[in-house]
């Protein structure tokens, strides 16, 4: 210590050794202070590494979560698509299956909480009010009244449809920013997620044929709107082939002309099929064969197109006589047979009768040429059992009551049993008319 500090006098050390502890003391509070910096900011490090790891791992989690769905999604069409083609695939396909079909395509795509199909038609006395009819729906239980019909051009379902486009949710935004335009909800109830119109192109123009609407799905598939256009493009093919099936269906069943059941459809299918129905529950069955008196004359003296003309009026007016479940049939040029299941021997009488006065006060154009002075019919009438077992036997026990009726002096209606029931000078009793209930769609009955 001599000589450390031998050059050092005792004054200078007074001042000396405060000064060294200050130092040392100063020291000591920086590196504490640096220390304290440099755990702070080890401290924010770990916490940043944390985020880090917890945004990475929602992100994974995320996108694991996406991959499924979209394994979802995949599996589920796998298993749903198949099915949905068969169906459409069949040549029994009738415009309601297809609802059935469009929701579980959709079902297996997005797996929505909503799902609404409506389905278009004309309106109003003139038919040019375009509608839309709710046809199936899931997850709205109860449909608010403002849901299940709407004008086309009417909120955002009418509106897609007046417009022909498919409509996401981020779409509406779009057209508000850009366009300037606000399209109101139908319903607050209604999630419109996705809304788009099932459309048909045909050769000059589009028929749009429906209205799909999905809401809250759980599956968001990557390209979904292309998804939704899938569905609603296997919805309108579903629709129009079923339609075209039913045209044709109703061609091969039906009398071009008349609109009555063909003689085939008649004898080999309905008819035959009613009377085994009404002889397993031992009921009656009626059947009324007639013809036009002095078609020929007609023909001859108006021309050809008059008389399909008249075989045209004759047919509408049959239509519109029949009580729900007569079947209606064009057996030969002008000859016309009515089958009434259920209905005994007077019964049938009587409604033979008041068709033949029907027709006799219809007035059709060009009756004033007949030799009748008017378009008449001649009849007649059998019923099972009493006069026959099997549709032949009643048609041919008929027939001979027709020919009965024109030997008679036409215009009048015969039973096979003899009864003559149209004699103008002792007329059965009139009976009520049957009205808007006794028409009947005849369509459906092949």
């Amino acid at each position: 210590m001599d000589h450390a500090f031998s050059g050092i006098s005792a004054d200078s050390l007074v001042w000396i050794v405060p000064l060294l502890g200050l130092a040392l003391l100063a020291g000591f509070l920086a590196g504490r202070s640096g220390r304290k910096e440099i755990l702070n900011e080890q401290g924010k490090l770990r916490e940043r590494l944390v985020r880090v790891e917890t945004d990475s791992n929602e992100q994974y989690r995320r996108a694991v979560a996406k991959m499924r769905r979209q394994q979802d999604t995949v599996s589920n069409l796998a298993l749903a698509l198949p099915s949905v083609v068969r169906d459409l695939n069949r040549d029994d396909l009738d415009p309601t299956d297809i609802p059935r079909l469009i929701l579980q395509l959709a079902n297996a795509i997005f797996e929505p909480r909503q799902i609404l199909l409506y389905g278009f038609r004309a309106a109003g006395a003139d038919g040019r009010e375009r509608m839309l009819t709710l046809s199936a729906h899931q997850g709205l239980d109860p449909v608010p009244d403002a849901l299940r019909t709407v004008r086309v051009g009417e909120g955002k379902i009418g509106w897609a449809a007046a417009h022909e486009l498919d409509m996401l949710k981020d779409d509406w935004d779009t057209l508000r920013a850009n366009d300037r335009l606000e399209v109101p909800n139908n319903h607050s109830l209604l999630a419109a997620d996705m809304i788009g119109p099932l459309v048909h192109h045909a050769k000059q123009r589009k028929h749009v044929l429906g209205v799909l609407c999905i809401g809250e799905p759980r599956i968001r598939p990557r390209e979904e709107k292309l998804m939704f256009q899938m569905v609603t493009n296997f919805g309108s093919l579903g629709l129009i082939t079923s339609l075209n099936i039913k045209k044709l269906r109703s061609a091969a069943h039906h009398d071009g002309l008349t609109g009555l059941l063909n003689k085939r459809c008649f004898l080999e299918d309905v008819a035959t099929k009613a009377l085994v129905e009404c002889e397993g529950k031992a009921k009656p069955f009626s059947i009324f064969i007639f013809d036009i008196d002095h078609f020929k004359i007609f023909n001859d003296t108006n021309g050809h197109p008059a008389g399909d003309q008249l075989l045209r009026g004759m047919g509408g007016l049959i239509r519109r006589h029949l009580r729900p479940g007569d079947l209606a049939c064009r057996y030969g040029g002008e000859e016309f047979v009515i089958a009434t299941p259920g209905t005994d021997g007077p019964a049938a009488f009587e409604l033979a009768e008041r068709l033949r006065r029907a027709i006799e006060a219809e007035p059709f154009e060009h009756r004033e040429s007949q030799p009748m002075g008017g378009v008449t019919i001649s009849g007649g009438v059998a019923t099972f059992p009493h006069d026959g077992t099997s549709v032949a036997e009643l048609l041919q026990r008929a027939d001979e009551a027709l020919y009965r009726s024109k030997k008679g002096g036409r215009n009048r209606v015969n039973s096979h049993k003899g009864i003559d029931i149209g004699d103008a000078g002792d007329s059965p009793p009139v009976i009520e008319d049957p009205g808007d209930a006794a028409s009947v769609d005849l369509t459906a009955r092949c």
